[in-house]
């Protein structure tokens, strides 16, 4: 009888003591899964620049970020005392104590410039008002396989101003992370956003007035065009920042853009736009829809940077051709003149290589113009708008975690039904051309004759009542 209740306690206990080691194991592994952010004070200055302190968690000897080009953060970023260094190595910024030790707070001042950095996002750009517009990406450290580590924001504006982003506008935001997931913009100044029934809009207060009515009227009917063509409308409301540091070159007739998903910069640079012309309503126009297109592409994801800019970039351009006639702003001859242009700067870039080392080469704009020739192409060979091929672009990519090129190739086939215009397109995109434009005519040739597209007849554009 002894024997027996020894052994029922000793298995008792021995129970007792595996639930608590469970418990451990199990508290153990919901503090790994869950670590302590990285928090990120971005404070704006009276100067419009900005102060950012890093606290990190625990002790490091680099905080490491994505590589920008020519040095950007070593030239345009201040170091709070002596004591660190920007370092760069590879494909990767680090910001190190010269003496090699470890550290857990670091802080940096970064000044709004107008220098812009290639196929990238601006870190800090200024606006008319004082105001900045600060992109947190740039911000965000890598852990050591390259991925973004667990950031939580803090916004300070200056005083008198707010911060804006999304659906936020406040004085201060604290312990902030992008909706989307992803990075994102932040204004912060003294303009309040104004909200209209597709958009969140912060506009510098230099842009002229006619471009501010034309953002106005082209909005709805751009976003209520693109919800039809891609079969959905987007799940937020987008953001769209617009500043104009116009400067004084007078000929000068320069816009920029950029999208993440949720959101789009606009940057206007020249004294050309001062006054409505019709190339820059025109500019204007193209562009605008250009970056909307990117907000429904934005959730379609490339697996990594070796997918080709051409897919995304191209097929925008495509879509914002379609869109315009769809609107009745283009006639088919404008349709055509544009198609033209595309192909006469996609054969002319050829001439440095191909369009699959036009980024290794530094060739920015072959993946806009030869990407346009691509996207139209795929459109006869399908038959149906470029935006479709998309609409069902955005749902394979969904399914398989991202897109890179081989899903692009494998879903033109499935759709198209024609292996023989796939191979003229892998051709097209890897075999050298001693002649470009000849080489275009072979692939649109292979995609068939061009689809007639239905025209509207030409309409003023409406004002968005909500602003």
């Amino acid at each position: 009888m002894r024997l027996k209740t020894r052994l029922a306690s000793t298995v008792i206990k021995a129970a007792i003591l595996g639930v608590i080691a469970a418990l451990l194991a199990f508290a153990l592994a919901m503090d790994r899964s869950a670590p302590e952010p990285l928090r990120i004070a971005v404070t704006q200055r009276a100067d419009a620049g900005v102060e950012v302190a890093f606290d990190l968690p625990r002790s490091v000897r680099a905080l490491s970020f994505e590589a920008l080009p020519g040095d950007y953060r070593g030239r345009q970023w201040r170091l709070a005392g002596d004591d660190f260094v920007v370092t760069q190595n590879g494909d990767s910024d680090a910001i190190v104590r010269r003496d090699g030790d470890g550290f857990n707070r670091v802080v940096i001042v970064a000044a709004p410039h107008d220098e812009r950095l290639e196929k990238n996002y601006q870190p800090v750009a200024p606006y008319g008002d004082g105001g900045v517009l600060f992109y947190t990406g740039h911000f965000t450290p890598r852990d050591g396989q390259g991925r973004r580590v667990d950031a939580a924001f803090s916004f300070r504006p200056a005083p008198g101003a707010n911060v804006v982003s999304f659906g936020a506008h406040a004085d201060a935001l604290d312990d902030w992370r992008s909706p989307t997931g992803q990075s994102a913009f932040i204004y912060m100044g003294p303009l309040a956003p104004a909200e209209t029934p597709s958009v969140i809009a912060v506009i510098d207060p230099d842009a002229p007035e006619w471009v501010r009515d034309e953002f106005d009227a082209l909005t709805p009917l751009v976003f209520a065009r693109l919800s039809q063509a891609f079969g959905a409308a987007l799940e937020v409301k987008p953001t769209v920042f617009l500043a104009a540091p116009l400067g004084e070159d007078e000929g000068r007739l320069r816009y920029a853009g950029d999208a993440t998903q949720g959101q789009f910069q606009i940057t206007l640079e020249g004294r050309a736009w001062t006054e409505p012309s019709d190339k820059a309503r025109g500019i204007f126009r193209r562009a605008t829809i250009h970056e909307a297109v990117h907000l429904w592409q934005a959730p379609a994801r490339p697996k990594g940077e070796a997918t080709p800019d051409w897919i995304h970039e191209g097929a925008a351009d495509a879509i914002a051709a379609e869109t315009l006639v769809a609107l009745g702003l283009w006639d088919e001859a404008a349709f055509a003149a544009d198609l033209a242009a595309a192909r006469a700067e996609c054969a002319q870039r050829l001439r440095a290589g191909t369009l699959k080392s036009a980024k290794a080469r530094g060739d920015v704009r072959a993946a806009y113009a030869c990407g346009h020739v691509i996207a139209e192409a795929v459109s006869r060979a399908e038959g149906a708008p470029a935006s479709d091929f998309w609409r069902a672009f955005i749902a394979r990519a969904a399914d398989e975690g991202g897109y890179d090129e081989a899903t692009f190739y494998d879903l033109v086939a499935e759709r198209s039904g024609d292996q023989g215009f796939v191979r003229a397109l892998r051709r097209f995109v890897s075999t050298p051309a001693a002649d470009g434009g000849r080489e275009i005519d072979r692939l649109l040739a292979a995609a068939g004759a061009p689809r007639k597209r239905p025209l509207l007849a030409p309409a003023p554009l409406a004002r968005d009542q909500g602003r």
